[in-house]
């Protein structure tokens, strides 16, 4: 055991010296903190002022209380997400809040604005939420009316208007409500509305089409409603026809269920393959590269003295082993690290697929990723036994990669759209292919049964390919002179040695 350890040390040294693996280790670190960086300084600004002036007095109210619907419709939706993946119902039964999230009409959620809207239903759940649970974060509103910048009148007609607000549409924060903000629209309603005298609007270059859409949309509304009172209909009767919009009943899957938490259960797992791709593909070449130049320059003569075949490979298989688990651990804290310590992109796939993994998952993931990191490694390790240089060891090699990648390339696309179609659990079953197929379908709920079969008929195929492959290793470690043909393969595989 104590020559396995040497060896496999000496394996991770001389591997984890190289640039390659450093270049591989930090390019997954240092994307994520590129991406977090560029997401806070280029994501589309979404916070906005607006300025509005309404001379006619009758769209002003209207338009207001329309973008604060709409904000508290989104966070009512949210909220109600959040409640249901808590469990938290049963602190109002009969709140609008407690029965799942859906699709609220303007009624609700007029109603839930004057109970006291998002604040209101938060300091009364929050004392009922569990301990693990994070507490629910309330957004600002998206848009906020402010007052006119300073030196900006409305006394003076509408291109007086414009050409006051040109500088302060070119970027620059305003006081709101909410504190600064960038100015994003300024509209103007003139006292009668025309196609001779039409509602104009400015924005910033980058116009915010939503809030565009709303203002438009509130003011045709009121237009309806004016028209119907005009043709003779009681206001009331006015307002209720212009206001008509089809009744909607959403329903969504349970916690846990439908095709949108199977993706987000999925999300960890099909990482995961990507991962064994990338890491055993890269590593594998630099021990086969390593294996090759030993026996180039005889040095394997010299190690081979002092221990045996069986422990070389056996202590070559650890090291690259411990390479591996190093890239993963890595890899994954640098992702679990970013989505725990920062909003952003990473955090919002990971953080929903980490909670929607079951415990048993991780320790399923993490023995498919091993397996399938030994079977890849063991034929990256035979074939550097058997090649004399790296040009013969290509020869072995772009077949063998074809025979991997091209199956598992079109397993993963299946799984994307059929997690436990024929394909994906066909492949699920065939060895040299089931840590890719097990991994990428835990997140579409693989039987607990189907999992235990492929794991046993994993663990014998990988002690028969060592002892196969193994034979191979040993036999061609000193040997010289051409590749053997498949015969010579098969002979060294029955313990029979060529010359």
């Amino acid at each position: 055991m104590k020559n396995i350890l040497l060896v496999a040390a000496r394996e991770y040294k001389q591997i984890a010296s190289t640039r390659g693996f450093w270049v591989m280790l930090l390019v997954l670190p240092v994307v994520i903190g590129v991406s977090q960086v560029a997401g806070r300084f280029f994501r589309p600004q979404t916070d906005s002022a607006y300025v509005l002036v309404d001379q006619s007095g009758q769209y002003e109210a209207a338009i207001d209380r329309r973008l604060n619907l709409n904000y508290q419709r989104v966070e009512l939706g949210a909220l109600s997400a959040y409640v249901q993946r808590w469990e938290l119902g049963g602190i109002a039964p009969d709140a609008i809040w407690a029965k799942g999230e859906r699709w609220f009409s303007d009624d609700q959620v007029a109603q839930f604005v004057a109970d006291g809207g998002i604040d209101a239903a938060w300091e009364r759940i929050a004392p009922g939420k569990p301990k693990d649970a994070p507490a629910y974060v309330i957004d600002p509103p998206t848009y906020v009316r402010a007052s006119l910048p300073a030196g900006v009148t409305d006394q003076k007609g509408a291109d007086a208007f414009a050409e006051a607000l040109a500088e302060p549409l070119k970027g620059d924060e305003i006081d709101t409500p909410e504190g600064q903000r960038p100015l994003a629209l300024a509209v103007w309603i003139p006292a009668e509305v025309s196609t001779t005298s039409p509602v104009r609007m400015w924005t910033n270059g980058a116009p915010n089409t939503t809030l565009v859409d709303n203002v438009r949309n509130e003011i045709a509304r009121v237009q309806r409603a004016r028209a119907l009172e005009a043709s003779g209909l009681a206001p009331e009767i006015a307002t209720g026809i212009a206001n008509i919009a089809t009744p909607i009943d959403l329903s969504a899957p349970p916690q846990g269920a439908g095709r949108e938490q199977v993706v987000i259960r999925s999300a960890l797992p099909l990482a995961m393959v990507y991962l064994l791709l990338v890491t055993v593909m890269t590593t594998g070449s630099m021990m086969l590269q390593g294996v090759i130049e030993e026996r180039s320059n005889k040095l394997l003569e010299s190690i081979l003295a002092t221990i045996r075949p069986a422990e070389l490979m056996y202590g070559k298989l650890l090291g690259l082993g411990a390479i591996g688990l190093t890239i993963l651990v890595v890899w994954v804290g640098a992702a679990v690290g970013a989505a725990l310590s920062v909003q952003g992109i990473v955090a919002d796939i990971v953080n929903p697929s980490l909670a929607a993994i079951e415990p048993w998952m991780f320790a399923a993931m993490l023995f498919y990723f091993l397996a399938g990191y030994l079977i890849i490694s063991m034929l990256y390790l035979a074939i550097g036994a058997l090649s004399n240089s790296l040009q013969d060891a290509q020869a072995y090699l772009m077949p063998v990669i074809m025979i991997i990648m091209l199956p598992v390339v079109f397993m993963m696309v299946s799984v994307i759209q059929q997690p436990n179609g024929t394909f994906p659990v066909v492949m699920s079953w065939i060895p040299l292919y089931t840590p890719f197929a097990m991994l990428a379908r835990l997140g579409a709920g693989v039987n607990v049964v189907e999992v235990l079969g492929t794991g046993a008929m994993l663990t014998v195929f990988v002690a028969i390919e060592m002892i196969l492959l193994g034979r191979i290793f040993q036999a061609s470690l000193l040997r010289t002179g051409q590749p053997p043909n498949l015969s010579g393969f098969l002979a060294m595989m029955v313990g029979k040695h060529t010359g």
